[in-house]
């Protein structure tokens, strides 16, 4: 029985550690996140330079082209100077030989 009790008390301690554990004081903005304040600055540009400069980024390529619009800029200088024809004639050749990888490596 007094097992049972030792067992109890230490749970109880350890649940009650998890639970102080998890506690956050009020934050920045007062609902209990720890995230700093945004900094507000005021735009120097107006809506129609923005839309200007918008403009000009399509115009000359700037602007990414993948469909999640991303930062990263689409490239066409990355094109292999290859076949489609020559890499699969070398990842058939490369199989037969058993040169490719097999699990983890």
């Amino acid at each position: 029985m007094k097992k049972n009790y030792r067992t109890l008390a230490a749970v109880s301690l350890l649940a009650l550690g998890s639970v102080a554990a998890q506690a956050q004081s009020a934050g920045a903005y007062g609902d209990a996140s720890s995230y700093p304040a945004a900094a507000s600055t005021a735009s120097t540009l107006t809506r129609q330079a923005v839309i200007a400069e918008l403009q000009a980024a399509r115009a000359n390529g700037a602007m990414p082209h993948d469909a999640e619009g991303s930062d990263v800029a689409y490239s066409t200088a990355a094109h292999s100077a290859r076949s489609r024809a020559e890499v699969r004639a070398e990842a058939i050749a490369a199989s037969k030989a058993d040169q490719t990888a097999h699990g983890e490596h």
